[in-house]
């Protein structure tokens, strides 16, 4: 795991929504949570396992404790929102392979402004001040898998059947870069479109901060492993 995916706030004006998510959770079979959501549960210790980013997650049932497995720390608290809800929406929908823009979802045209502004458009800012390669590599780390289909192109399971898929295109003198970031066909059988823009911005604010992270590394102020 890496700092910058590690709990050092608390939910501030949020409590309420995650009290309400954590009781939604509690209410839910956690066997056919897992068999719907493509995760396990472990019945002896009552917790539910999944990956996410490249990280292992362990999701305590009722009570809705989420830590990093085989570690006492926790996801920063809104990546832990998104698992709560994910877990209590997932209906074992097959995933189509087929990825479609924010724009398609259901509603989605009344959040995209907002989903451009905070999360597309900061991928294509990054490309202008990093290399193509620096933004691969950070790509690696968070468990991607990498294509051809633009400059930087690549599919990340946020969750184990919610792949998002981020395009990247450097430009030129003639072309400004740009950037989109693209969900499965099957998105809102396991996010509402509100979670899902979420769910982008935790991919698109990741992958920016795992590059800084890479560059402060390169200067020598860290080691990342």
């Amino acid at each position: 795991m890496f700092p910058y995916m590690i709990d050092k706030e608390n939910t501030g004006i949020y409590r309420l929504a995650f009290d309400y998510a954590l009781k939604a959770f509690a209410s839910k079979n956690p066997v056919e949570m897992a068999r719907n959501s493509g995760s396990d549960f472990d019945s002896e210790r009552s917790i539910i396992s999944l990956q996410s980013l490249g990280q292992g997650i362990d999701v305590h049932f009722p009570d809705g404790h989420i830590s990093f497995s085989d570690s006492t720390l926790s996801p920063v608290w809104y990546w832990r929102f998104i698992i709560l809800h994910y877990l209590s929406r997932a209906d074992n929908a097959p995933l189509f392979h087929r990825f479609i823009s924010y724009r398609e979802l259901e509603s989605g045209e009344t959040f995209y402004p907002a989903f451009l502004r905070e999360s597309i458009k900061p991928l294509a800012d990054l490309i202008i001040r990093e290399t193509a390669e620096r933004v691969k590599l950070a790509c690696h780390k968070l468990g991607d898998c990498l294509d051809d289909r633009a400059d930087v192109s690549a599919v990340f399971f946020l969750l184990p059947r919610f792949p998002v898929r981020v395009n990247i295109w450097s430009g030129d003198e003639e072309i400004e870069a740009s950037a989109n970031i693209l969900f499965d066909l099957s998105a809102n059988h396991y996010l509402h479109t509100e979670d899902i823009a979420a769910a982008g911005h935790i991919v698109s604010s990741f992958l920016i901060k795992q590059c800084e992270l890479m560059a402060q590394a390169n200067t020598g102020g860290i080691c990342v492993q």
